[in-house]
C-alpha cells in the first residue's frame, strides 16, 4: 500500500491541500491520512472511496498507473461477470441480514450472560454466552470485511474503475455494516465486557484451557476472537 499512499499524497499536493484539508473533506482523521500516505496503514475500501470522492477522482486513480491494467477502460471480457455480481449481491444480503437480526441476538446473549452471573453460576456456564457474543461480533466483522472487498473489486472492474460507475449500494452497505459493528462493540462495553483480538485472544484461550475442554486455534491476529469478563463486570 506504500504506492497508494504516495499517489494520494501526489494528488493532494497537486491541489495544494494540506493533510488536514483532505481529512476534513473525506470525513476521516488527520492521523489516518498521515499514516496512509506514509504507508503505515492499509486503508479500507470505504476509506479509499471517501478519499477518492474528496479528491474528485475514481478509486482506481489512487493506484499508480503502472500497477494495474484495470485503470484504463476495460474491454468487454474484463467487465464484471454475472458470477461476480452475484457474489457482491450475496455479500450485501448477508450484511443486511446481520444488521436486521444481530442487535436482538446480541441483547439476548448479553442478557443471558448477566442473568447467569447474577445467579452465581460458574464461569464455565457463563462462557457459553461469552462465546456466543464473540461469535456474533466476528460474523459482523467478517461481513464488513467481505463487503469492503466486494466494493473495492466492483470499483476496479466496472467501466473506468471509478466510484461513480461502480455499484454505489456496496459502498452504502459497507458504511452501514461498519457502523453497526461499532454499535455492537459499544453495547458489549456497556456490559463491562472486553473484546480481545489477535495474540491477546490466543493467550486468553491458552490461559483458560484448564477450565475449558480446549482452546480453539486462532488464525487471524486482527479479528475479534474472544470476549472476556472484566474485573468490574
Amino acid at each position: 500500500m506504500d504506492e497508494i499512499g504516495r499517489e494520494i499524497r501526489r494528488l493532494r499536493e497537486e491541489k495544494g491541500w494540506t493533510q488536514a484539508k483532505l481529512a476534513v473533506d473525506a470525513g476521516i482523521g488527520v492521523s489516518a491520512v498521515s499514516l496512509i500516505e506514509a504507508g503505515k496503514r492499509n486503508p479500507s475500501a470505504t476509506t479509499l472511496a471517501k478519499i477518492a470522492e474528496a479528491l474528485g477522482v475514481g478509486v482506481a486513480d489512487l493506484f499508480p498507473l503502472g500497477q494495474a491494467p484495470l485503470f484504463r477502460e476495460p474491454p468487454e471480457h474484463e467487465l464484471p461477470s454475472e458470477e461476480q455480481r452475484a457474489a457482491w449481491e450475496a455479500a450485501a444480503e448477508e450484511a443486511r441480514r446481520l444488521r436486521e437480526t444481530g442487535w436482538a441476538q446480541m441483547w439476548k446473549a448479553l442478557s443471558g450472560w448477566r442473568a447467569s452471573k447474577d445467579r452465581g453460576e460458574p464461569y464455565a456456564t457463563r462462557r457459553k454466552y461469552l462465546d456466543e457474543i464473540g461469535s456474533l461480533l466476528q460474523e459482523v466483522y467478517d461481513a464488513d470485511v467481505e463487503i469492503q472487498r466486494a466494493y473495492l473489486a466492483a470499483a476496479l472492474t466496472t467501466k473506468g474503475g471509478s466510484e461513480a460507475s461502480g455499484p454505489r449500494y456496496l459502498q452504502q452497505q459497507s458504511r452501514k455494516t461498519g457502523h453497526f459493528y461499532g454499535k455492537l462493540l459499544g453495547l458489549v462495553e456497556r456490559f463491562e465486557l472486553s473484546v480481545r483480538t489477535g495474540e491477546d485472544a490466543a493467550a486468553a484461550k491458552q490461559a483458560a484451557a484448564d477450565d475449558e475442554a480446549a482452546a480453539e486455534h486462532v488464525s487471524d491476529e486482527t479479528r475479534p476472537l474472544r470476549v472476556e469478563e472484566s474485573e468490574a463486570a
